[in-house]
């Protein structure tokens, strides 16, 4: 019962990424989880209202994870704006300039290792990698 909740959070958590993260509110999403179980695996009447509490508790708690989350990136990001304004309160013009090339190089190397390192991990289980 618990690899098949795992499984399922699993599989409706590819769903929602695949979906651009569409909210799907957690009552919706237990619904759909257990209704799916219950076709494939006949479930009886209490096995669904069972499987269905456990989907929408983990559907609850994912959801407050990653509103939890979403608050941690904004705040970081806030701070980090921040310090940016702060360290050019400091330069003089001409180094703000030197130093706003530096960043805009420093985010096309990360762009590239990005590219690099999706194009090596699709290759990975190509034909001939010797890998499946």
């Amino acid at each position: 019962m618990i690899i098949a909740v795992l499984v399922g959070a699993t599989f409706v958590q590819a769903q929602a990424q695949r979906r651009g993260n569409q909210e799907i509110n957690p009552e919706q999403l237990a619904e759909r989880m257990s209704e799916r179980m219950a076709e494939k695996l006949d479930l009886s009447e209490e096995q669904k209202k069972a499987v269905y509490a456990l989907h929408l508790e983990e559907a609850q708690k994912r959801k407050e994870q990653w509103e939890a989350r979403k608050e941690e990136r904004e705040a970081l990001k806030a701070e980090r704006e921040a310090h940016q304004e702060k360290i050019t309160a400091l330069l003089t013009p001409e180094q703000k300039a030197t130093w706003e090339e530096m960043k805009e190089e420093n985010r096309s190397k990360m762009r590239d290792r990005r590219r690099g390192s999706g194009e090596r991990m699709r290759g990975r289980n190509a034909p001939g990698s010797g890998r499946l």
